[in-house]
């Protein structure tokens, strides 16, 4: 058996799907059910139960995951120890970041760690958390900054810290009038979101439905800066994290009572991977920067 078969088994066993495994392993999915194939007929044995809905391992299977875990656990660290080499000072650390969090949080990180580490190069993806996730499986991605929570398997998160999210309103809009604002009062309004596929925009329509209200959405986007211009506009209201704040008499930010809604922010990396000296020094230093950067 080959490494690329074990990449591409694991992703079936955990995501029980071969499409679902075949956009992970970025591979057409003819071509990983073919691996998958050979890796049954090389190993003699059933792994695989296809009789079901969801893709599920024999017991056979069930003893290659564990192995295939331990194997490519250790094909990993030794590329990083490999790479790692030269140290700290000569190390590349690779990251994926919330487009929500990356302009607002990153500044604070990335200038005194060039300060501290200016030979360590830093590569910074502004990606989705679930293409954040694909990458750091691949290897792509050292780290990932992303909004908990995460349903994948095979990752270990590290809450960095939480943060409330904050009415915004135009100035003349009747609520920026009020002292106390609930959900109740946000009911008939019209909201402003971003797309389905940032985490920001499904965290407010699962805020609202759990306290048993329904967003009236006119209108999705895909960056906070053009989400707040609408609401500079007129054009209806949204829910904005704290750091993406902006200072201007054009909007005006409210909190909400009783709850108010946060989101957390994490660190995640896949489970078992060995770390470069260069990235155990960033995520020191990023764990000491989020202590001082938001607390609520």
């Amino acid at each position: 058996m080959d490494i690329t078969q074990l990449r591409y088994y694991l992703a079936v066993a955990e995501l029980g799907s071969f499409s679902k495994a075949a956009t992970r392993c970025h591979v057409s999915q003819p071509a990983l059910s073919v691996q998958m194939q050979k890796l049954e007929v090389r190993i003699g044995k059933l792994l695989l139960n296809r009789n079901h809905r969801r893709i599920v391992p024999t017991e056979a299977g069930l003893i290659l995951v564990r192995r295939a875990k331990e194997i490519l656990a250790q094909v990993e660290n030794a590329k990083c120890e490999i790479r790692n080499s030269g140290g700290i000072q000569a190390g590349k650390v690779s990251i994926g970041v919330l487009p929500t969090v990356a302009p607002y949080f990153l500044t604070h990180v990335l200038g005194s760690f060039i300060e501290q580490c200016p030979k360590t190069q830093v590569v910074v993806h502004e990606n989705t958390t679930n293409q954040s996730l694909q990458l750091i499986e691949s290897g792509k991605l050292d780290l990932g900054i992303v909004s908990l929570p995460i349903r994948d398997n095979g990752f270990e998160t590290e809450t960095l810290f939480s943060e409330e999210m904050l009415l915004a309103l135009h100035p003349r809009h009747p609520l920026s009038k009020k002292r106390q604002i609930f959900t109740d009062d946000l009911r008939s309004e019209k909201f402003i979101l971003l797309q389905e596929y940032h985490c920001l925009g499904n965290q407010v329509i699962a805020f609202s439905n759990e306290h048993d209200f329904h967003p009236r959405i006119v209108f999705e986007c895909g960056q906070v800066a053009t989400v707040q211009s609408l609401v500079e506009a007129g054009i209806g209201i949204s829910l904005i994290p704290k750091m993406a704040i902006k200072p201007t008499p054009t909007i005006i930010y409210r909190q909400l009572e009783n709850p108010r809604p946060k989101r957390a922010i994490a660190i995640v990396t896949r489970s078992k991977r060995h770390q470069k000296e260069a990235v155990q020094e960033f995520l020191k230093h990023l764990r000491l920067i989020a202590k001082t950067f938001v607390s609520v």
